[in-house]
């Protein structure tokens, strides 16, 4: 008898604690995670850190010669903000190029206007970018072969949710469905 009260004790402690995580939103955790930056956005303007520390923010790194991943992981940030209606109000959706050599300004802002009127792009010197990159935790690398007439980059490929003061919120995987993005950012800024 004592051995079935001291398990049901034990379930309801596990319940409870699962009911409470789950009614507030969590933070993934991760050390040193983003930081000062100067970058170039698609203006021809120079912008760093503290241009987007009161915002929320969806971020993503590619780069604009990307067959598939990239305009598919930008059309998801699109459709995540039309999804959220108002509340879209309240993200700044950012593309930081992990291309600086071929992504120039103006070859950035040909792009992302395909995406959202919103969506600020951003490249810089490779030196820059190489910095921003090593702050997100970017992984990314030119690849090309001998039958490959120009190369193509291989690159890490994860959309951040950071908040004001670089709070990393989420960090949303290729196979995160938009609805359930919708619902974690919900939570988030409610």
């Amino acid at each position: 008898f004592i051995l079935l009260v001291v398990g049901l004790a034990i379930a309801s402690l596990i319940a409870y604690v699962q009911i409470k995580s789950e009614s507030k939103p969590s933070l993934v955790v991760a050390e040193n995670f983003g930081g000062p930056f100067t970058l170039i956005d698609t203006n021809g303007k120079t912008v760093t850190e503290k241009d987007f520390e009161n915002q929320y923010r969806l971020v993503y790194f590619g780069f604009t010669y990307c067959p598939a991943i990239c305009p598919t992981e930008l059309q998801r940030i699109n459709t995540v903000l039309k999804e959220l209606g108002d509340k879209s109000n309240e993200i700044q959706p950012i593309f930081i190029t992990v291309d600086p050599e071929r992504d120039t300004v103006d070859v950035m802002k040909n792009y992302v206007a395909m995406f959202n009127p919103r969506l600020i792009g951003l490249t810089g010197t490779p030196q820059q970018i190489e910095k921003i990159k090593k702050e997100y935790k970017v992984y990314a690398a030119k690849v090309k072969d001998d039958t490959m007439s120009d190369y193509t980059v291989d690159h890490s490929s994860f959309i951040y949710f950071m908040g004001p003061n670089d709070t990393l919120y989420q960090i949303f995987k290729a196979d995160d469905s938009v609805e359930s993005m919708v619902a974690k950012i919900k939570k988030i800024l409610s």
